[in-house]
This record gives C-alpha cells, sequence and structure tokens, in this order.
C-alpha cells in the first residue's frame, strides 16, 4: 500500500473517536500528503461525529481493515486494547501510529515491535512532547553542551484523576494498566530520557491512591539514568493549581520547562524567559506528528518520529515504579529497557 491511486494522499484510518483521536482528526484537517479515509469506534455514534464528511465508520476495527483503501492507521483506543489492534494493523500491512503508552506490558511492546518488523511496516509512538517547541528548544539546549552537562532532573505534573474527570476506562486497571504513572507519568519520564538523551536505568518510587479508585492516583519516583543524571517524578492529583514543569540543572545554567509559562534559562541569579508558552501549540505538534509518520512511512529522508524500541523504554520505567512500589525498593532496567 502507497497512497490514494487517485489523488496520491496517504490514506489514514482512526481507532478511537475519544478526545485524543479526535484531536488526530482535526490535526490531519487540510493536510496535503494525507487524510483521514476512516474512523472506527466501538459507538458508532461517536464515530459518526468525528468523521469527516464522506469517510465511513466502523465499529471493529477488523471490519475497518478489511475494507481496505488504507495505508496506515492511529490507534488511540484504551492502552490495554493496543498490542492486538497493532499485531492485525501489520498483518493487515497498515504502518501504525500507536498512542503512548505503547502498551500495558513490556512482552506487549515487544510483540508489536516483532510484528511490524516482519510485515515490513512502521510502528511509531506518539509522544506528541517531541514535537512541542518549547521542549524541542529545551532539548536542543541540552544537547548542545553549551551550558555542561545535565546532573538534575525534576518533573512535576498535576492532573485530575477524580471519578468522572475522565472517561471510565481510565480507572479500569485491567484496561488502563495503571493510573497517573502509565497514563500522565510517562510524559514526564518521557522527557526525562529525551532532554538528557539518556536512558533509565534504575527507579525507586511509591504510588498512593483514593478510597474506591482502582488505579494510583498520585506517585513520587526518583530516577538514576544510564549517564549517572538523578531525576525525580512527581504526580499529584490533589486540588492543585495545574502544573507541568522540567527543569534540567546542568553545570552552568538551569532549563525550567513550563506548559503554562514557557521556557526559561536561570543563569548567574538571572531568569530569562526564551520562550512563552502558547496554549493553542498542541495542535501544531500534532500536525507536526502526523507529517513526520506520513513521510517516515513514505521512506522520506529526515522524517521526524518516535520509534517502538524508544517507546517500550518509556513504558519499562513506568512500570519499573509500580514494580518498586510494590517491592519496597529499587528496580534496576537493562541496556534495552526492559526489567533486570
Amino acid at each position: 500500500m502507497s497512497s490514494d491511486p487517485v489523488t496520491g494522499r496517504f490514506r489514514i484510518g482512526v481507532i478511537g473517536a475519544g478526545g485524543v483521536g479526535a484531536a488526530h482528526v482535526r490535526a490531519a484537517a487540510d493536510a496535503g500528503a494525507y487524510r483521514i479515509a476512516a474512523i472506527c469506534d466501538t459507538r458508532r455514534f461517536a464515530a459518526r461525529a468525528l468523521a469527516p464528511a464522506g469517510v465511513p465508520v466502523f465499529t471493529d476495527y477488523r471490519d475497518m481493515f478489511a475494507a481496505g483503501g488504507l495505508d496506515a492507521v492511529i490507534v488511540a483506543a484504551p492502552h490495554a486494547l493496543h498490542n492486538p489492534m497493532v499485531i492485525d494493523a501489520a498483518a493487515a500491512g497498515l504502518h501504525v501510529l500507536v498512542e503512548k503508552p505503547m502498551a500495558t506490558t513490556v512482552e506487549d511492546c515487544t510483540r508489536m515491535i516483532d510484528a511490524c518488523d516482519r510485515a515490513g511496516t512502521l510502528l511509531a509512538v506518539a509522544h506528541v512532547v517531541h514535537f512541542d517547541p518549547l521542549a524541542q528548544e529545551a532539548r536542543r539546549l541540552v544537547a548542545s553542551g553549551e551550558f555542561g552537562r545535565p546532573v538534575l532532573v525534576t518533573h512535576r505534573r498535576s492532573a485530575h484523576y477524580d471519578p468522572g474527570s475522565r472517561p471510565s476506562w481510565f480507572f479500569d486497571r485491567e484496561l488502563a494498566g495503571g493510573g497517573i504513572v502509565l497514563n500522565v507519568g510517562t510524559h514526564g519520564l518521557d522527557r526525562i530520557q529525551w532532554f538528557t538523551g539518556s536512558p533509565v536505568r534504575r527507579v525507586s518510587g511509591v504510588v498512593r491512591g483514593r478510597d474506591g479508585v482502582e488505579v494510583e492516583t498520585d506517585a513520587l519516583a526518583l530516577v538514576e539514568l544510564a549517564d549517572g543524571t538523578s531525576a525525580s517524578l512527581t504526580l499529584t492529583s490533589r486540588g492543585a493549581p495545574y502544573f507541568d514543569e522540567t527543569e534540567v540543572v546542568m553545570e552552568r545554567a538551569t532549563l525550567r520547562v513550563s506548559a503554562t509559562e514557557g521556557l526559561f534559562l536561570l543563569r548567574d541569579a538571572e531568569s530569562v524567559r526564551l520562550l512563552d508558552a502558547d496554549s493553542g501549540r498542541q495542535q501544531p505538534a500534532l500536525r507536526a506528528q502526523l507529517d513526520g509518520f506520513v513521510a517516515a512511512a513514505r521512506c522520506e529522508p529526515g522524517a521526524r518520529y518516535v520509534d517502538a524500541v524508544y517507546g517500550r523504554s518509556v513504558v519499562a520505567a513506568a512500570l519499573a515504579v509500580y514494580r518498586s512500589a510494590a517491592e519496597g525498593g529499587p528496580v534496576a532496567l537493562l541496556d534495552d529497557g526492559v526489567p533486570a
């Protein structure tokens, strides 16, 4: 499969008509190189409401694959369903952009990677922060070495985790694979690894929940990276005003990335704002992510996407937080990001 034989545009199906699936559909609007060609959701009314004019809808993704006419699929379904959907997409010869977290177990991540490798299809993971201008500039500055090597990273994030604050499956441990750590904390663990360019090697974590809620709603973790950098992860749902910020302490300066305030450089007792926060930047980031995914699927040089081996390493780090909390001690990860 390559593209629509009439228009030449890459044809993408979307599984999941919730908020994330809808964001992908909006991001693809008016794209010249690709289009949304099918929508699937078990709720037919939701699929119909999201589908652009003339786009067919399905309630079973396997029927969508069997109907043909697709080159790729975006998987934006509950986390535990990613594994069978990606494997079936690979069997159908489709390239895949799967939402984070990539899966709910490291073993499932590996099965997905192997299936796409055998099929010769691309498997990319939707870690959209890699396409956020604030995060990209932070990554560039750290990687430049201008301010020395990173020595400490902190990530703090709040999120609503009261029942009713999000779709009910997020509170189902089997479907979601966990709570705030696997769903929200993977953004922070991604930033910690990506900003420093070093994978997680050891995790010590604690998790806390609320009465009547099946998944954890709050967590703390200390993280050691392969290059010796230390990091921390704080996730809270306890009613604080929204915050989402990462600080990278380097030998000669500190970078602070705040989703609500912007990018700051702290040096010589002075704080300078390098970039303002833009509340509308998510859609351009999603669009850039789709552009890179389609270009990579078409084997265009220089295409940017987040590969599945990296996506697996983020899942492994999140699951290590759970294991550490359960066992009461540190958990080590191997070179390929899987538990030791």
